[in-house]
C-alpha cells in the first residue's frame, strides 16, 4: 500500500536554475480525469446528486453544521452579506489587505466598506481597530484569514456578539486551518471557501458557504438558484413562485466530482505545504534584512502563502527573478482602488508593512531541491 503522498506525486523535480520556479502552480489529482469522464457519461452534468454529496462530505470533514456548494467564494461572500441583512448605505468592516473579491460583494449590496487596520506581526485584521470602526451603521464584520492563518476569533466574536453584529469569514486562504482546536468552517456564523485554480485544492473554480443556522442554509439554497426551490416536486406553478431575487451561483456536478477527489487528498497536500514552510522558517530566520511573521501557537495555518517582510523589496525581487524565482505581493491594499475611494489614513499597521511584505513560492509541485535553491539564493543577499 502506497502512502497518499506518494500516490499524488506532490513533489516533482528537481528543476534547474534556468527554469522558472513559479509562485503558484495548480495541483490536480491524477484521479480527476477518470472521475470527470464518469460524470460525462451520466445524464447529470449540471447541479445534481454529486453537488449534494460533496456538501455532505464537506460538512463532515470541516465540522460545519451546514454547507452550500457554489460557483465561487465571491458568490459565497455575497450570499453571506445578504443573509446578514446588509443593505444599501450600511457599513461592513473589513481588512484593507485582501483580494478585491472580498470587498466587491459589499458594493453589490450598495453598502460601504470600512477598513480596519491590520496586525503588522500577522497581517490579519486587528480586533482593536475593528472595535474603533464600529458605528450605528455597522451591519457586518468581514474578516480574512490572511495567507491561511486564522484571525483572533475569540476577540472578534466577543466584540461582535455584544453588539449583535454577524461575523463573516473569508476563508479563501484557510481551507484546513484551525483555531484553538476547531477547524475553520464551524466557528463563524458564515464562512466562505474558495476552490479557485491556485488555492490549496482546486476544482477549476468553485466555492462553499458554511453556516451555523439551518434557516440561513435553506435561504442560501434558494438564492443560489434564482430564488427557485429546486427541491419542490409539486405543481410547477407553485414551484416558480419566486419571492426574493436570487442568482445563478450554484455548483455543477462536474465541479463537485472534481472537488470530492481533491478533498480526499487535502491532508497530504497540506502536510507537504507545512514541510516547505517549516524549511523556509528554519533557513531564513537569521537572514539580515528579512523578517518572518509571528505564528500563534493556538492555531494552525493552512499555508496558502508564505509571506516575509523584506528590506529593499524591489532589489530583493530583482535578484530572485535573475535566478528564475517568482515572487509577488499577491494582493495590494484594497483601499487604494479608485472604486473604493482611495487610500485611507490612520491605518498605521498597514502603512508599516506595505513597503516590505512579499510572498515566496509555495505549492505542491515544489521539490525539496527547489526549496533549497530558493533559500540559497536568498541567503546570498540582494
Amino acid at each position: 500500500m502506497h502512502k497518499l503522498e506518494d500516490k499524488i506525486k506532490i513533489h516533482e523535480g528537481p528543476k534547474t536554475s534556468a527554469q522558472k520556479i513559479s509562485l503558484f502552480c495548480p495541483y490536480v489529482s491524477p484521479r480527476v480525469a477518470d472521475t470527470l469522464k464518469q460524470v460525462l457519461e451520466t445524464r447529470w452534468i449540471g447541479q445534481g446528486p454529486r453537488v449534494e454529496r460533496v456538501e455532505d462530505i464537506f460538512r463532515f470533514q470541516f465540522k460545519a453544521p451546514h454547507a452550500i456548494a457554489l460557483n465561487s467564494c465571491t458568490s459565497a461572500l455575497h450570499l453571506a452579506l445578504i443573509l446578514s441583512g446588509v443593505k444599501a448605505r450600511d457599513e461592513v468592516i473589513t481588512t484593507p489587505l485582501t483580494c478585491y473579491a472580498t470587498v466587491a460583494p459589499i458594493l453589490y449590496q450598495r453598502a460601504r466598506p470600512v477598513f480596519a487596520d491590520i496586525q503588522p506581526e500577522t497581517l490579519n485584521i486587528d480586533p482593536e481597530s475593528i472595535e474603533k470602526k464600529i458605528t450605528k451603521r455597522t451591519r457586518a464584520i468581514l474578516i480574512v484569514h490572511w495567507a491561511g492563518m486564522p484571525c483572533d476569533m475569540d476577540e472578534i466574536k466577543a466584540l461582535a456578539w455584544e453588539r449583535g453584529i454577524p461575523v463573516i469569514a473569508d476563508a479563501a486562504h484557510a481551507l484546513g486551518a484551525s483555531y484553538r482546536g476547531r477547524l475553520i468552517g464551524g466557528i463563524s456564523p458564515f464562512t466562505c471557501f474558495s476552490f479557485q485554480a491556485i488555492k490549496q485544492i482546486t476544482s477549476g473554480d468553485g466555492g462553499m458557504l458554511t453556516t451555523l443556522s439551518a434557516k440561513h442554509a435553506a435561504r442560501a439554497r434558494l438564492l443560489r438558484w434564482y430564488g427557485i426551490d429546486r427541491d419542490f416536486k409539486g405543481d410547477i406553478y407553485k414551484k416558480f413562485q419566486v419571492r426574493e431575487l436570487g442568482y445563478k451561483y450554484h455548483m455543477n456536478d462536474l465541479t463537485a466530482a472534481m472537488l470530492r477527489v481533491q478533498l480526499e487528498e487535502l491532508p497530504a497536500i497540506l502536510e507537504r505545504r507545512r514541510q516547505i514552510v517549516q524549511r523556509y522558517q528554519q533557513a531564513l530566520k537569521d537572514v539580515d534584512g528579512l523578517e518572518l511573521f509571528y505564528e500563534p501557537e493556538d492555531r494552525e495555518s493552512a499555508h496558502w502563502l508564505f509571506n516575509i517582510l523584506v528590506d529593499r523589496r524591489k532589489d530583493f525581487q530583482s535578484r530572485l527573478v535573475q535566478f528564475g524565482v517568482e515572487t509577488s505581493l499577491v494582493h495590494i491594499r484594497c483601499d487604494t482602488y479608485p472604486i473604493l475611494g482611495g487610500k485611507r489614513r490612520k491605518l498605521p499597521g498597514m502603512d508599516l508593512v506595505e513597503p516590505r511584505y512579499l510572498a515566496l513560492p509555495l505549492h505542491n509541485h515544489l521539490s525539496d531541491e527547489d526549496v533549497e535553491y530558493i533559500i540559497r539564493i536568498i541567503r546570498q543577499g540582494w
